[in-house]
């Protein structure tokens, strides 16, 4: 039930809203990928990103902690975030909309790839199960197809 200082009763006591915890996943994601990762994921996460895989290995669906991890940390090893503002829209139940604003540094070249992107995150048991992120698709892919002549390798 909802209380009016926005946080959930639980069973344990009050737990923080959905949208609390989708602010402090995204707010530490750009501070410390790894810890963000081991702290507030389920072992079940599945990701998305509406970008075609042969341009960026990071598109398309990715299931298990395992395998979301590899790729998030792969793609901190091609980009610098010089910028990563995010900002909550809106929640309905467990899911969280966001938008984030961006700014990265492709560590080949040192070209920069700047916009914003929409990411809708669903929070059970105080854990992120998924993640939806929706950019500008064209923009990415003409981006990574200028400098990888394939796919971005994410570990």
């Amino acid at each position: 039930m909802r209380r009016q200082d926005k946080q959930w009763s639980g069973v344990g006591g009050p737990m923080n809203s959905p949208a609390e915890i989708v602010q402090t996943f995204l707010t530490r994601w750009a501070e410390d990928p790894a810890g963000t990762m081991a702290t507030m994921v389920a072992p079940d996460i599945v990701y998305t990103l509406n970008v075609m895989p042969e341009a960026i290995l990071l598109g398309g669906e990715t299931v298990g902690w395992d395998a979301v991890n590899a790729k998030m940390m792969g793609i901190r090893e091609v980009f610098d975030y010089l910028v990563y503002i995010p900002r909550i829209l809106g929640a309905d139940g467990q899911k969280v909309r966001a938008r984030v604003e961006l700014i990265f540094r492709h560590k080949a070249s040192r070209e920069l790839l700047m916009g914003q992107m929409r990411t809708v995150v669903t929070v059970r048991d105080e854990q992120v199960v998924r993640v939806d992120e929706y950019v500008d698709a064209p923009l990415i892919e003409s981006f990574m197809r200028m400098f990888a002549g394939g796919a971005v390798a994410a570990k």
